[in-house]
């Protein structure tokens, strides 16, 4: 049991059903697939328009990675018994903004110390008004604390699917494109290199906003085989050690499969 998961973790069949149903009904494409570390502990900083942005991101990454995925909430999104069971499920660790507590900054350290990926959303609240909001610092401060890289990525569309309020998604897809590793500088005052990566991370992101705003776009055919390659990583990795495939290898090759043929065709 993972105690980052709240005590409370969805049964693997109901877990792989579910990834595939996101990926197969929710996913128009993932562009930059290859930018995702195969190995070791990362931060993701993503813009937040929907409480599905959580469900797109760990389907994705959990296909790319086959690890736990975590993300920093509010803690007074867990005052709903639903919502808390909700957000515990797919790793939430709830977050007081205002005055964060050693236990939660605490837990998001594991996460890292662990190999895991930690995601957050630096404008600190879902926003769907066009552009980034100002970012907050904390995904800064543990990327410089850790040494651990930043992977920049753009959605687009979640707010079509799950929007504020709303229970029940709609028939409707999103686009992610994942931007290169970006690191903290070396060496200087803390407070300086947390503000130098705030920036940069939040330029990145700005140059990713405009593919993934793309609402006309063509198949693509270059991301979806940088997908199937990905998969075929994971395939090669799992028969290197042990000769035939684990059950995660399984399903992670079948999560990336449907992911890249949904980038192939572009189904809007």
């Amino acid at each position: 049991m993972d105690p980052h998961k709240g005590g409370f973790k969805i049964h693997d069949a109901i877990t792989v059903s579910f990834r595939q149903w996101v990926a197969r009904n929710h996913v128009d494409s993932v562009e930059g697939i290859g930018h995702i570390p195969a190995d070791g502990a990362f931060i993701v900083v993503s813009n937040h328009l929907s409480f599905f942005d959580h469900y797109l991101l760990e389907t994705v990454l959990y296909g790319a990675r086959g690890r736990y995925v975590y993300f920093p909430a509010k803690a007074e999104h867990f005052r709903n018994p639903v919502k808390r069971l909700m957000r515990l499920s797919v790793g939430c660790i709830p977050l007081d903004s205002e005055r964060p507590d050693r236990n939660a900054l605490r837990a998001m350290g594991e996460v890292l110390a662990a190999g895991n990926v930690l995601c957050t959303y630096p404008e600190g609240t879902r926003w769907t008004g066009g552009g980034l909001k100002p970012f907050n610092d904390g995904p800064f401060y543990f990327a410089v604390r850790t040494g651990v890289p930043v992977i920049p990525v753009m959605i687009h569309g979640t707010d079509l699917i799950l929007a504020k309020g709303e229970l029940r998604p709609r028939a409707a897809t999103a686009r992610l494109v994942f931007g290169p590793a970006i690191t903290a500088e070396p060496a200087g005052r803390r407070g300086a290199r947390i503000a130098a990566l705030r920036s940069l991370a939040r330029e990145r992101m700005q140059e990713l906003g405009e593919p993934a705003d793309r609402r006309a776009a063509l198949p693509d055919e270059e991301n979806a085989r940088h997908i199937l390659r990905r998969a075929r990583t994971v395939a090669v990795r799992a028969a290197d050690s042990g000769g035939a495939l684990d059950p995660t290898a399984r399903r992670r090759i079948a999560v990336l499969r449907t992911l890249a043929v949904r980038t192939a065709r572009r189904v809007r």
